[in-house]
């Protein structure tokens, strides 16, 4: 019975069980708002080896990941100098004289770089100097005992705050359930897609990861005791313990913003298995309800202010999104175009909630609508179905599943559906991923 339930709830987008029509045109949104601010980009060039040491294999595959990571920022645009230029960054020291060598080219910044492994770990300095006269913008030092990969992001975080004075997302992770042999288990990976790594080895069903503020645990839902229950995952220890385990539906958990609160959806024994949306607070342990109904209410999303809850209901006969305060007071229907209305995930910035909505030709793709419900866009189109969408930490991109011919993978667009890539080297089919903060 639970399984069918949370079949019909949650894969109806998955097997297009349900029908939907066609959101309202992407001319009643203004597009070139967000694609103006989407495509800032900031022209540089970077300078590897600037100290001119004995370079590595190891050495070099850190500052293609620095390339990489500055790319998957959306924020810049590498420039590539022409061979004499190349050829003298290339042999002589990074200093003010070869820095303003491509002022010519029309950079905004030159950014050098230096790794040095030994025994006890990776060292990088990394500087950004201006090429029109030279001047050092930047410069720091970053050593850890553990991997390159975490200095190459602390220090794409430091250019972009250096150059657009906004914090990164390089530090941030994304969680996700995989396809394996004998099931599906929990998994996570850098924002860049790099260092998949396997968390548990259960072979059950599991869904809906969702991270702490800190980015310690990770909360998801599995059927690793038969039934869907909420585990916590500590991340720094690898242990878990369960946090909701009640008769019937234990689902869709997601921290608020500050991390002290957790709404989940929980059905806790009713014969009907309806689930109610609860508010958990850490600190004092205490379970509110927040809905009332004798329908379904669940996956819900806080407001980046937490001070309001986006949430599915079928109240109305159909799934549709529905906001309400963050007490359960001033309740109202958010969607009205079409009959399912899935999956809603708020913007960190507040202007935006994500959700799933159906084409003309029922297929689920990436909606997007304002919290007021006076703008509406769809933003994936053509084939394939497309769902599970989660914001990047600075509201500029969405990751999301998108399956074809029964295989899903992770995607991720801009918030204006352009720029389309399938992050990450997982090959199997994936679930329900979770980008979080920065």
């Amino acid at each position: 019975m639970v399984r069918r339930f949370l079949l019909s709830v949650f894969g109806a987008i998955l097997l297009g069980s349900a029908l939907l029509g066609e959101p309202s045109p992407a001319g009643s949104v203004d597009l070139s708002v967000i694609t103006n601010e989407t495509r800032l980009s900031f022209k540089v060039v970077l300078v590897g080896n600037m100290e001119r040491k004995e370079s590595s294999y190891l050495t070099r595959k850190a500052e293609a990941l620095v390339r990489k990571d500055l790319l998957e920022t959306g924020y810049f645009e590498i420039l590539t100098p022409p061979p004499s230029i190349a050829s003298a960054l290339d042999r002589e020291p990074f200093d003010a004289v070869s820095a303003r060598s491509v002022s010519s080219l029309g950079a905004e910044g030159v950014v050098g770089m230096q790794f040095a492994l030994a025994a006890d770990g990776v060292t990088l300095h990394g500087v950004v100097r201006d090429p029109l006269n030279g001047a050092i913008l930047f410069d720091k030092i970053y050593r850890t005992p553990g991997k390159y990969s975490e200095l190459v992001h602390r220090f794409v975080d430091d250019i972009l705050f250096q150059f657009a004075g906004i914090r990164g997302v390089a530090t941030s992770r994304i969680a996700f359930v995989g396809k394996t042999r004998r099931g599906y288990d929990l998994f996570t990976m850098d924002f860049d897609g790099e260092n998949t790594r396997r968390m548990t080895f259960d072979h059950v069903l599991a869904f809906n990861p969702a991270w702490s503020h800190d980015k310690r645990h990770i909360f998801y839902v599995t059927y690793l005791h038969g039934d869907p229950q909420i585990i916590d995952y500590d991340l720094s220890t690898g242990s878990r313990h369960m946090l909701f385990a009640y008769p019937g539906l234990n689902i869709t958990p997601t921290f608020s913003p500050d991390g002290k609160k957790l709404a989940v959806a929980l059905s806790r024994g009713r014969a009907s298995q309806h689930t109610q949306i609860y508010l958990y607070t850490f600190a004092t342990k205490r379970l509110v309800r927040l809905t009332y109904s004798s329908s379904n209410s669940l996956s819900p999303t806080f407001a980046p202010s937490g001070n309001a809850l986006a949430f599915v209901s079928d109240r109305d006969g159909h799934p549709q999104i529905f906001v309400m305060d963050a007490d359960g007071s001033n309740l109202h229907r958010l969607t009205f175009d079409g009959s399912y209305n899935v999956a809603p995930a708020w913007s960190p910035r507040g202007d935006w909630i994500a959700y799933v909505c159906m084409n003309d030709l029922h297929r689920p793709k990436i909606c997007l609508i304002s919290p007021d419900g006076s703008s509406r866009v769809m933003i994936t189109r053509g084939a394939g179905r497309d769902d599970s969408p989660s914001w990047s930490p600075d509201g500029r991109f969405l990751l999301y599943i998108r399956q074809i011919r029964g295989h899903s993978t992770l995607a991720k667009v801009w918030i204006d559906g352009h720029g389309r890539e399938f992050p990450g080297h997982y090959r199997r089919s994936v679930l329900t991923p979770s980008w979080s903060g920065p």
